[in-house]
């Protein structure tokens, strides 16, 4: 059974709270992506303005999404109401137009939510940072990943041939991890990834 058939719908303001989130999930995973790109793709430094400016977008673009839906459900209840007599309603078009009721009102919440996010500074900030750890730690899997499909067997015959390019890749990657660990311990945040 679901929550809202033991106890009935839950309240709107859970249903926003929970959309903030789903919200803050694809708005830090879109920053990470971005992090990524920049560092590996463009081989830019890390720019906390550009990836704040990225939340902002973000946030900004879902709160417009939820402002159309409202207005799109709002156009769909007053359809159904207008369409007939309310007295000639049957009990699923009268549960359809509380439902629209109810959406229209969460996707206006969940708006607000939204937009008061992209202004708040330290919101924006927490998001970067949990992005950013998530962006670093993508990477590092990656580098491990890739250094173990590089194990080496000795007795291989073309052992000698790549050994000069395995080194050189393990250098690379070993000292990149090693500045990005070091540039976070000091509190900069990485330069280049």
């Amino acid at each position: 059974m679901t929550d809202a058939t033991q106890h009935g719908p839950a309240p709107i303001s859970r249903i926003v709270d929970e959309g903030v989130l789903i919200a803050l999930s694809s708005v830090r995973m879109a920053v990470k992506n971005d992090i990524i790109v920049a560092g590996l793709g463009e081989h830019a430094d890390y720019d906390l303005v550009r990836f704040a400016a990225t939340a902002r977008r973000e946030l900004l673009g879902l709160a417009q999404e939820n402002e159309e839906s409202a207005e799109r459900v709002r156009a769909q209840r007053k359809d159904l109401t207008s369409a007939t007599w309310r007295y000639d309603l049957s009990q699923d078009q009268l549960m359809d137009i509380r439902q629209l009721k109810l959406r229209r009102q969460v996707h206006k919440r969940l708006a607000v939510a939204l937009l008061a996010l992209a202004e708040d500074e330290e919101r924006v900030g927490t998001l970067v940072r949990e992005a950013q750890n998530a962006a670093s730690d993508e990477i590092q899997d990656a580098m491990h990943t890739r250094l173990m499909r590089l194990s080496i067997d000795a007795t291989d015959p073309e052992y000698q041939r790549r050994r000069a390019d395995r080194t050189e890749m393990f250098v690379q990657i070993d000292l990149a991890l090693l500045k990005l660990r070091a540039d976070e311990a000091a509190g900069q945040g990485p330069g280049e990834y």
